[in-house]
């Protein structure tokens, strides 16, 4: 007998599982509020650092500052792969301090030699991008090493709940990048403002790594295995390329106008991911820990609503008033773009419930996690045949995401909904909320 027989035949039990989900929901949103919060925060700092910086500096060195800062933008593939592996594993195994320093470890002793060799490359580096000297190439080195750690980190506590030393680490981050990036820029330029942005790291890395060696173990702690991370690496890279592809060909097949009115209109349209990407990082290790435990349906819609909701709501608002919204960031010259960023804001609001679904296959480790792939190499096809104009490529990422959309939501809800046995305890029922 299905469930969805079973609740209509038993009010009291369809009563139990409305509140259980009223109360999920409550759970996951205060779990993703403190973190949302943060992120909120860093942004607007982060456009602050920039506009002091940018107005002490003068617009060549500062152009020096963006590419470097650019390449480290670039590193948030890899480390969205760590911190989500390091969360998935914190969620099966705990957090205690021996797991933290086997874990920490472990990277370290991955990530070193790629430092030694941004470090021995700095000369190039300095060549590539134009700098004034090594001091302002020699930061990137340490800097990997150090955003690894953190984004190890900052999974771990994810993965064990402490969503609130999360947040308090993307603050301490805020704070000491502001405060450096003012008292080093003036006296040492690009090299200072570099030196602040990892010192910032530094700090956050400080702010979690006490929390996480602050309790023992009760076994002698697990290490996170580079499989791990290379089955987190598939689904970060691969939303990545599914969410972005559009960008980069309409970049190669456009006019200049043509291409910066799709730069300006996907700008606006994914900024409705960048929070609900805060959330999902806070909602997936409780995907993990739900994967094979009863009432998983109700945490999988618990997720969808919480990550996806916000989502939804930002493209449906930016849809409303494309045109205010494109004044305000950047005047009157792309005013005619309003068609576009309605139709990528609205992409983006859907392309989110993919995000969600994707983390979903990672959580119970499905081979599903490589549809994204799929939907970007059909994107990619359908704009190489189709690239006339902005709209066009709009609609080709449209045409592409609907499929993608289907396959993950039909292979993610018959795996969710397939009943799981209740254990033989009933401890389930004493918990009263998703995990």
């Amino acid at each position: 007998m299905s469930d969805f027989r079973q609740q209509r035949r038993r009010p009291a039990d369809r009563y139990a599982v409305q509140l259980d989900l009223a109360q999920g929901r409550g759970v996951l949103l205060r779990a993703a509020g403190p973190i949302a919060l943060a992120v909120a925060v860093q942004s607007a700092g982060n456009l602050a650092f920039h506009a002091l910086v940018g107005r002490l500096l003068d617009p060549a060195a500062y152009g020096a500052l963006g590419a470097v800062l650019a390449a480290m933008v670039m590193l948030g593939i890899p480390l969205g792969a760590l911190q989500t592996a390091a969360s998935a594993h914190a969620a099966a195994h705990g957090a205690g301090r021996a797991t933290t320093l086997r874990c920490l470890r472990a990277v370290a002793l991955w990530t070193l030699p790629a430092g030694l060799v941004t470090l021995a490359g700095a000369p190039l580096l300095k060549s590539y991008f134009h700098l004034a000297g090594l001091g302002e190439a020699v930061p990137l080195a340490p800097y990997l090493v150090v955003a690894a750690l953190l984004a190890t980190a900052r999974g771990l506590l994810l993965g064990d709940q402490k969503v609130s030393t999360v947040a308090g680490s993307y603050l301490a981050a805020t704070v000491v990048r502001l405060g450096l990036g003012v008292a080093l820029t003036v006296p040492f330029g690009v090299a200072g403002a570099l030196v602040a942005t990892l010192m910032g790291e530094v700090a956050a890395l400080a702010t979690a790594a006490r929390r996480l060696t602050g309790r023992p173990d009760p076994g002698p702690g697990a290490r996170l295995r580079p499989r791990a991370v290379g089955g987190a690496a598939v689904a970060v890279t691969g939303l990545f390329l599914f969410s972005t592809a559009d960008l980069l060909l309409a970049r190669h097949h456009l006019a200049g106008t043509a291409s910066g009115a799709y730069v300006a209109a996907a700008t606006v349209a994914k900024t409705v991911l960048a929070l609900p990407a805060a959330v999902m990082s806070a909602v997936f290790p409780r995907l993990t820990a739900a994967r094979d435990r009863p009432g998983r349906a109700r945490t999988l819609r618990t997720a969808v609503a919480a990550v996806s909701g916000p989502a939804l709501l930002g493209a449906v608002v930016v849809a409303a008033v494309p045109g205010l919204v494109l004044t305000l960031l950047y005047g009157d010259e792309y005013a005619g773009a309003t068609t576009l960023v309605r139709t990528l804001a609205l992409v983006a609001g859907v392309t989110s419930v993919v995000t969600v679904l994707t983390n979903a296959a990672l959580a119970r480790h499905s081979r599903a996690t490589w549809l994204p792939w799929a939907g970007a190499a059909l994107e990619v096809g359908l704009i190489q045949l189709w690239h006339g104009s902005p709209l066009v490529i709009a609609a080709c990422s449209a045409a592409a995401l609907l499929p993608t959309l289907i396959v993950v939501a039909a292979t993610e809800i018959r795996a969710w909904t397939r009943r799981v046995p209740a254990p033989l305890d009933g401890s389930h029922l004493a918990e009263g909320v998703p995990a």
